[in-house]
């Protein structure tokens, strides 16, 4: 039987991965800006400044870039499910080096699966295509890859919640209680309590100004609220000794129902800031298809479909 050996290299080119030197470029590449995602997440955990923010959002598109670009790339599926396993080693690593958990370990396993998803919402797309078209295949799996990285971020922020060592960070109280500052000085305007010079930060004693009569009135008053706090101890400390300790209170049932809120919380909101600016990532998988194909990293060849029939 004669066969066209253009066929069956086009055949095996639609099947098997053609170029090893290439593939090892874009998986090495998607695999590092992963890392560099979690390193940068990981960093702005403690220290909230524009710079580490940019640049974590910044690695986060450049992954979903190539994520994507290796979906419609790489064509062989042990090759992909390996290199999945590594970007997500990479997106989650620095997050379980500082915070090892169980429900670190569970958003790693469904950032995965996401992952996976997402891979094989691209292939189905691209093998239904009969004319290759990217904007379907982005619109079918950014927002799985997108997804993977909001599990992962929304796991990581809401640690300091875990039912087990559930704690309200010092920092968070005093952005709540810190607009107080603003009342009570206008409070003060017009009532003249004494307070025009009111911090969280100051102390009982630096409150009552030293009048021993006047700072017993305030430990007296906060002790009416449940709240106790020592002369030398600042007010956003006793807040702080306060809350936690209330927190510490509560049954399991409510621990876990504040945990699993701030979890969908902070999941919604990276999901929404992606929302915001899925236009320019589309936009950029679209320009970087292009620049590869102009450069001739890959080519489009048209492939002959014989099927069989039943003729009467």
């Amino acid at each position: 039987m004669f066969t066209d050996s253009n066929l069956l290299a086009k055949a095996d080119a639609a099947e098997v991965d053609t170029s090893i030197p290439k593939i090892s470029v874009l998986a090495a590449l998607a695999v590092i800006a992963a890392m560099t995602f979690g390193y940068f997440t990981d960093i702005l955990l403690r220290q909230i400044s524009a710079p580490v923010f940019i640049s974590a959002a910044a690695s986060a598109v450049l992954f979903i870039i190539l994520f994507f670009l290796q979906s419609i790339f790489i064509k062989g599926k042990t090759l992909n499910l390996s290199i999945i396993l590594a970007e997500t080693i990479g997106l989650s690593l620095f997050f379980v080096l500082n915070d090892y958990s169980f429900i670190m370990l569970a958003a790693a396993a469904i950032a995965y699966f996401a992952l996976f998803v997402s891979l094989k919402n691209s292939k189905n797309e691209l093998k239904n295509q009969l004319k290759i078209n990217v904007m379907p295949i982005m619109k079918m799996s950014v927002p799985k890859t997108v997804a993977a990285i909001a599990i992962l971020v929304a796991a990581v922020y809401s640690q300091p919640f875990y039912p087990d060592h559930i704690v309200i960070s010092k920092d968070l109280i005093n952005s709540i209680v810190r607009p107080s500052e603003t009342l009570i000085k206008f409070a003060d305007n017009y009532l003249h309590l004494g307070l025009n010079n009111f911090s969280v930060n100051m102390t009982l004693f630096q409150l009552a100004n030293g009048d021993p009569a006047y700072l017993a009135a305030l430990e007296s008053q906060a002790a009416s609220w449940g709240i106790k706090i020592a002369s030398n101890e600042t007010i956003l400390d006793a807040t702080y000794n306060y809350v936690n300790d209330k927190v510490q209170k509560l049954n399991q049932t409510v621990k876990w129902a504040i945990f699993g809120v701030i979890l969908l919380l902070a999941f919604l909101t990276v999901k929404s800031l992606f929302w915001l600016v899925y236009w320019l990532i589309y936009l950029l998988i679209f320009l970087f298809y292009e620049i590869l194909m102009a450069l001739g990293f890959c080519r489009i060849s048209s492939e002959q479909i014989s099927k069989e029939i039943i003729i009467l």
